[in-house]
């Protein structure tokens, strides 16, 4: 990648998220790809907006891992002090918060997100060191000592094992508690009141845990589980010898998560009080009547907004006047026109800036610049968010703010990998996306001041295969309560005016994701038209292999209301449900060859063989499983 330094003096195409090059007619309820569907999610012009209410060992908590203070409320059943999530020794000893949880008044608010973690980092008992063959102990200290030890545990199994790969040759092993009385209950309730500082309720409401869409601990919600973390393979299925791969001993961590995302009614809203100052937000879970969960919050009048947003010019960039910000998120991409005026040549450099913008048409950042990480923490980015690691791996929460570009293309090439990590497709990056801030930037002398540029050039390769290829954009913001994801296509040519598509071997997402369930308002906000552009950065285990999250997450959900065996409800083609491997199949079947194929799952995606590979297209191609309904030929 090239970074230009010279300012894009010269005729730029302008695209927004809403310029889709690639409209579908598909409307809500119909098979194919595409749905257009009711947004509840879009900020102020919905009604409502969405609010996120987290917490993470006993204090609230801001999305960017900051415990928030109690401010001078008088509250005995909130702590002075909280373990510090961001702090990059755990576990850390508490310290006072200072970050506040500012909350609009007046404004009308839904509950999108409740989640509340508890962890403990390191040895179970203090001094005694943990068995990484004992897993009944990790079981004790959920059932007799975490913070949700009086929730109903009967019933809970000691479940599956997995071995994931953390990155070379180093594994975490994650061994999850199932079963459990609270992990199955529908008919559990959250009432949640907003209360002044005199501890008066201002305003009520009550949720049921079947208004919210997700509980799955694929996309990084419920689950209980212990993980040995800094591992090497080990030699056999059962291998009680922690193996590692350098002088540095394993890591643990032992975890409880209560997490339910995306209401399904969004009109099941409530009013803020119309004052200014402290208060408080209870959330009382009736599966824990008598230990209702606080979060301190700062009224803040909409006369008192600040100005920290900026006035947008003619071409969507951010001019130097002020203004106070709004809610929501909207990305748009301005881009060097190419030198022929229609398409891009291959070994064309591609460059262009990107505008960040709230849903009032505000810019989030300055015309050239964005904020540092270290704003980012103090809550001082106007809501913008970058990659934190202490989010992703010990909150456990999945595309939590990771913010960045990916360019992929041409679409119609874009296909799964299968054994073999050659691309025929063009990515940069090839994995994940470019973020805005590399991850641990913040661990780099002066790295938390600086702040990344909105200017971008990536160089396409001189044997680009023609058609039309995409800038993806990747943004997250969490605005006084709001918490959004967004993930945004951005068309451009390559080699041919003639725009291409997606190849259409998966699809019909909407049956089920439609109106409010609709993937552009559930976990990284994309929309279902580009659901083919999901395998481009989930193409091998250590982001998530596309194949074996997706099954895992519908065929494990009690929400997921679809005949499980039938393929022909996500598969357009039958040539796209015909890749077995062990990497796909065990999402749903996971014990169906025992342990015949332990090997498989350790070997990379660049060796081969690997549990990625179609070693089984002798036995499920020829003859594939009968209890499979599959497309027709």
């Amino acid at each position: 990648m090239t970074s230009p330094h010279k300012s894009l003096l010269f005729a730029l195409l302008v695209l927004t998220a809403s310029c889709d090059v690639l409209k579908t007619s598909d409307v809500e309820g119909t098979r194919g790809r595409g749905a257009r569907a009711f947004d509840p999610y879009a900020s102020s012009a919905s009604g409502a907006i969405s609010l996120s209410l987290l917490y993470f060992n006993g204090c609230a908590m801001l999305p960017n891992g900051e415990a928030v203070s109690r401010g001078s409320l008088d509250l005995p059943d909130y702590p002075a002090r909280c373990q510090p999530l961001n702090s990059p020794n755990q576990p850390a000893p508490p310290s006072e918060p200072t970050a506040r949880f500012r909350v609009l008044a007046g404004e009308n608010y839904f509950l999108r997100e409740f989640t509340a973690v508890d962890a403990m980092f390191g040895d179970l008992v203090k001094d005694v060191p943990n068995d990484f063959n004992d897993r009944h102990a990790a079981s004790v200290w959920m059932r007799k000592m975490s913070r949700f030890k009086d929730l109903d545990w009967s019933g809970v199994t000691i479940g599956h094992d997995t071995w994931r790969n953390d990155g070379g040759s180093v594994f975490i092993r994650e061994t999850f508690y199932e079963n459990a009385a609270w992990m199955v209950s529908l008919d559990d309730t959250f009432l949640l009141e907003v209360l002044d500082a005199s501890g008066t309720v201002r305003t009520s409401v009550t949720y049921k845990r079947t208004d919210f869409l997700s509980e799955s601990p694929v996309t990084g919600r419920t689950r209980a589980s212990w993980t040995v973390g800094g591992l090497s393979r080990p030699l056999s299925p059962g291998d009680p010898v922690p193996r590692l791969p350098g002088p540095d001993a394993p890591t643990y961590k032992t975890l409880v998560k209560a997490s339910f995302v995306n209401s399904t009614n969004p009109f099941k809203s409530f009013r803020m009080p119309e004052q200014a100052g402290e208060g408080v937000i209870r959330v009382t879970w009736s599966l824990l009547p008598n230990k209702p969960f606080l979060y301190p919050v700062t009224f803040v009048a909409d006369k008192d907004r600040e100005a920290t947003c900026y006035k947008l010019d003619a071409d969507g960039m951010s001019t130097t006047e002020k203004v106070a910000c709004g809610f929501g998120l909207t990305q748009s991409v301005r881009l060097q026109r190419p030198t022929n005026g229609k398409f891009y040549q291959p070994g064309e450099t591609l460059e262009f800036a990107v505008s960040l913008q709230d849903g009032d048409g505000h810019g989030l950042h300055a015309r050239d610049r964005m904020p540092s990480y270290n704003s980012y923490i103090a809550s001082e980015s106007n809501g913008l968010s970058y990659f934190n690691d202490a989010m992703l791996l010990s909150y456990r929460d999945a595309s939590a703010s990771e913010s960045g570009y990916k360019v992929i293309g041409p679409l119609q090439d874009i296909k799964v990998v299968h054994g073999e990590l050659k691309l025929p497709y063009f990515a940069f990056p090839r994995g994940e996306p470019q973020f805005y801030l590399p991850a641990g930037v913040n661990k780099v002398a002066g790295g938390g001041d600086a702040e990344p540029s909105t200017r971008y050039g990536v160089q396409l390769p001189p044997d680009a295969k023609p058609g039309t290829y995409a800038i993806f954009l990747k943004g997250h913001r969490s605005f006084m309560g709001e918490r959004l994801a967004r993930l945004d296509p951005f068309f451009f040519q390559v080699g041919q005016a003639q725009p291409t598509t997606y190849p259409g071997r998966v699809g019909n997402c909407q049956l089920c994701h439609n109106g409010v369930n609709s993937l552009t308002n559930i976990h990284h906000g994309l929309s279902v038209d580009h659901v083919e552009a999901c395998k481009t950065c989930h193409l091998e285990e250590s982001v998530g292999y596309l194949p074996d999250s997706i099954h895992r997450i519908h065929m494990g959900s009690r929400k997921y209301n679809q005949n499980k065996g039938d393929c022909t409800v996500c598969h357009l083609t039958r040539e796209s449900s015909l890749f077995p491997s062990i990497m796909a199949c065990n999402g749903c079947h996971g014990q169906s060859h025992g342990t015949e194929y332990f090997d498989l799952q350790f070997q990379p995606v660049t060796n081969t063989p690997n549990g990625y590979g179609n070693c089984a297209q002798a036995c499920h191609v020829t003859t594939p499983p009968a209890e499979h309904i599959l497309p027709a030929r």
